[in-house]
């Protein structure tokens, strides 16, 4: 028959791996929203990354947003540079003969811009789900208590009763 003290004690370290086992579960929770969540690090991570992509993307187009602009004004105030564009184009006066050149002879793309895809689109949070990290920090918590569990196991010694038979008569 156990001794209610032992039942008290019992409970008490139940009690307390229950405790340490749900603060377990929201420390590691915590630390792994922290880290891998939508909001965490890694995401935070990712952020940047596409943030350096569309100001490169938008470097890319206001620079072409100049050269355009430029281009535009050139037309307007140069007849010369007007009928080179349009040469350029196909079209040619009266018994003017246009020769095209191959396009391996041309300027090849500037450093830089033919690694650029336009539009940028930008995704969801790259972060583990909610769903996740519930799981592993349940896993987490609940590996805390049955390490606590097993650390305040004691098996109960029973009473070995020796019977002599020296006193036997």
């Amino acid at each position: 028959m156990r001794l209610p003290r032992t039942n008290i004690r019992k409970g008490r370290v139940l009690i307390t791996s229950l405790a340490y086992g749900f603060f377990s579960l929201l420390i590691a929770y915590c630390c792994i929203s922290a880290i891998a969540g939508k909001a965490g690090v890694l995401a935070y991570q990712d952020l940047l990354m596409q943030k350096q992509e569309i100001q490169k993307a938008i470097d890319y187009l206001q620079t072409q947003n100049l050269q355009k602009s430029k281009t535009i004004e050139d037309l307007k105030n140069d007849s010369l540079i007007a009928a080179e564009g349009a040469a350029a184009m196909g079209y040619v006066h009266q018994g003017e003969m246009l020769i095209v050149l191959p396009d391996s002879w041309r300027a090849s793309l500037k450093d830089g811009e033919g690694d650029l895809r336009l539009p940028v689109v930008m995704g969801d949070s790259t972060g583990l789900p909610d769903s996740v990290i519930r799981f592993m920090a349940a896993i987490t918590g609940l590996f805390a208590l049955l390490a606590i569990q097993l650390f305040h196991f004691n098996p109960e010694t029973k009473e070995n009763k020796h019977v002599s038979l020296e006193n036997q008569e």
